[in-house]
């Protein structure tokens, strides 16, 4: 894992197990155990210009459906934070067999907005 992660996480890594990684398909991988905590991340680099920073963060999970539906009780989510120009978070639980949408809200340094969206499955992983 990144050393420059590892740092900022401090003492909550330890109790993470694992560390979610993300393609280019927006789609994590592995999947998300369930009842387990994993830390994701996703770089804003490629969208911010030069010289503008992240103030602030924001995420929230969603069950991957047609339509969308929030899953609040599904997961406990930690509280997000900034490096460099990516955002972290820990979340914890889940419910097998369920696809969800991590929803990153993030707010810049010149008061631009900007959400992506992520898929994780939450199954065992091998």
């Amino acid at each position: 894992m990144d050393e420059r992660i590892s740092r900022a996480c401090g003492n909550r890594m330890s109790s993470l197990r694992h560390f979610a990684r993300m393609p280019l398909s927006r789609r994590y991988t592995p999947e998300h155990p369930p009842q387990d905590s994993v830390l994701y991340g996703m770089d804003f680099s490629s969208l911010l210009p030069p010289g503008i920073g992240i103030y602030s963060v924001s995420l929230s999970v969603w069950r991957n459906l047609n339509p969308a539906q929030p899953a609040p009780s599904d997961f406990t989510v930690g509280t997000p934070f900034v490096l460099d120009r990516a955002v972290y978070c820990t979340l914890s639980g889940g419910m097998e067999g369920n696809d969800y949408q991590l929803r990153w809200l993030i707010n810049d340094s010149a008061g631009n907005q900007w959400q992506r969206t992520a898929l994780v499955l939450c199954s065992q992983t091998s």
